[in-house]
């Protein structure tokens, strides 16, 4: 009977339930009881992305904790000195002007994407071009229309204001002519701007994804409970620290206290030193203010460590707060955190936004005749991206073990220059510029 259950079950394409209680993820009862599903993940972050973008702007604007997130991912993926940009280029000259170039773009735009990667979960830059300027201008995530979808003719598909061809590749974007929060915005038009001028920068977590989700989407409930939790523990000392204490008087009276009487109530104000005897019946409790606060604090800690976690953010990166941190800690917490850092900055800030935007950078100087028309196929303008380097924990134990990587071979000087987050090239450069007084020096 079992066996004739379970290939019924089979032909009808359902789960066995027998074999799914093997794994205990798989299976029923009341344990899993109100657990939440997602089936669609596509369709469910469509369904998340407005509101969840909301309230994430909401509380990056008014949470402490969720402000130091946002930037704390804007500076690791911007970084202080910003990208460094080496063209491949035999001439030096050449190469250098076009750096500067390129880098005078991007520089400026670098914080605006990280930030809004972080805070709604997707960048727009527009690319826009003229006979004689090449510039981005960012496109608010709110101005795409995301709740303009429907089917095109033939396999084309408009999903949350991004079309698409039969391959889900991006052929355009339905955009706004005016950002949502415009004095006069004009949100019932929209314009259809092709893919080409379009970057559009997110963290695809599902094959098929469309739009981008907040980075803060796993920690949104909690972060505003803890703000609310927070704010409501320092009201209540604030309240608590108004009173010194409570008289109690089984005779009705004020125990002897003289005050102002306001209210019906007798305010009184004592004087350090002082003693006083008390009538028969008399009592006095002092306030303790901040009474248990201590465990309130502990347990408001915990879930500053749950916050971090969910948002990919060392606790102390976070917080600030490092009474728990010793070397080695920090240096395994700031390891880690580094990792994932550099796979966002090689596949959302290099992958999807310097290199596309270099490609239409070479082009568009390739059009103006300031280089060659096959430039944008030729060896000699391809480029390399050095990322901003990483502060160091420890300067001299960092710097001895790059010298001998070096010095045995497990490392290059290029390599070792660009972890640091400068160009080799332009490292030699300097080098080169200090050596010259000394030359000239020593031949006087």
């Amino acid at each position: 009977m079992i066996a004739l259950r379970d290939m019924i079950a089979r032909l009808r394409g359902k789960p066995e339930p027998r074999h799914a209680r093997h794994i205990e993820a798989g299976g029923g009862g009341w344990r899993w009881s109100g657990t939440p599903t997602l089936a669609a993940p596509n369709n469910a972050i469509l369904a998340a992305h407005t509101p969840a973008r909301h309230r994430a702007a909401a509380l990056a604007a008014n949470s402490a904790v969720a402000a130091a997130a946002v930037e704390s991912w804007t500076a690791a993926l911007a970084g202080a000195g910003g990208w460094q940009v080496r063209p491949g280029h035999p001439d030096r000259d050449t190469a250098a002007a076009l750096a500067d170039e390129f880098e005078a773009i991007i520089h400026p735009a670098l914080p605006i994407v990280a930030r809004a990667l972080c805070r709604d979960g997707e960048s727009f830059t527009r690319i826009v071009t003229s006979a004689d300027r090449f510039r981005v201008r960012h496109l608010p995530a709110g101005q795409i229309d995301a709740s303009l979808t429907r089917n095109l003719e033939g396999d084309r598909a408009i999903v949350a204001g991004v079309e698409i061809d039969g391959d889900d590749e991006p052929i355009a974007y339905h955009v706004h002519r005016t950002p949502p929060d415009a004095p006069f915005n004009l949100l019932g038009e929209t314009v259809r701007i092709p893919a080409d001028e379009v970057l559009h920068i997110f963290d695809r977590q599902h094959p098929g994804q469309i739009r981008g989700l907040t980075w803060l989407h796993p920690a949104l409930a909690k972060l505003s409970d803890f703000d609310a939790a927070s704010d409501a523990m320092l009201m209540s000392l604030k309240t608590q620290a108004l009173f010194a204490g409570f008289i109690i008087d089984l005779n009705g009276g004020t125990g002897g206290f003289d005050g102002n009487e306001s209210g019906g109530a007798v305010n009184l104000a004592l004087e350090p030193g002082g003693m006083r005897f008390l009538p028969a019946g008399t009592d006095i409790k002092f306030a303790q203010p901040g009474g248990g606060l201590s465990q309130q604090a502990e347990f408001l800690k915990i879930q500053l460590h749950e916050i971090a976690a969910a948002l990919g953010l060392p606790y102390e990166m976070l917080t600030g707060d490092l009474s728990e941190t010793n070397y080695s800690s920090a240096r395994f917490s700031a390891l880690q955190f580094r990792r994932r850092a550099e796979m966002l900055q090689k596949t959302l800030i290099e992958g999807q936004f310097l290199r596309p935007l270099w490609r239409r950078f070479i082009a568009w100087k390739a059009l103006t005749g300031d280089l060659p028309a096959d430039a944008a196929a030729s060896p000699d303008y391809k480029v390399t991206f050095t990322p901003p380097g990483w502060p160091t924990i420890d300067p001299l134990k960092e710097t001895n073990a790059d010298i001998r990587a070096l010095e045995s071979g497990l490392k290059s000087r290029a390599e070792i220059i660009a972890a640091r987050g400068r160009d080799p090239d332009e490292v030699d450069r300097e080098i080169e510029a200090d050596r010259i007084p000394a030359r000239q020096e020593g031949a006087t």
